[in-house]
């Protein structure tokens, strides 16, 4: 990997970042929660109230945004160099500390995707 392409998965990481923090809140806000609470209206489905139906469809979208633009998104697109433009983003947003969610839930999803695998690989290898 060049320096080039390392910059470029930097800026990935950092931009994909600062979309997730600032643009997807303001969007789910003005956009989406305005929208499904207009189709969903003032009815009730399966006992659940319009406004928790309106609470998982927004939750559903923030879910969805967060798997394309969040640290595992990151870390397949970019690389480790985009994981450290999420920490940059974070600290140009001014506090470093936020990172810590992101990267924790990404060490937690590495660790055990990396345990079903070892456990996948040894019962093909028992059965071989």
């Amino acid at each position: 990997m060049g320096a080039k392409d390392a910059l470029v998965s930097f800026a990935g990481g950092l931009v994909m970042t600062l979309v997730l923090v600032t643009v997807v809140p303001v969007i789910v806000d003005t956009v989406v929660e305005r929208y499904v609470s207009e189709f969903v209206g003032d009815s009730s489905f399966l006992m659940l109230s319009s406004d928790v139906i309106v609470n998982l469809v927004v939750w559903a979208v923030i879910i969805g945004f967060m798997v394309l633009l969040g640290s595992g998104g990151i870390l397949k697109r970019y690389g480790v160099f985009g994981v450290i433009g999420l920490v940059a983003a974070y600290w140009l947003l001014g506090d470093v500390t936020d990172a810590f969610i992101p990267l924790a839930t990404l060490a937690i999803v590495l660790v055990v995707g990396k345990t079903i695998q070892i456990r996948r690989s040894k019962k093909t290898g028992e059965k071989s």
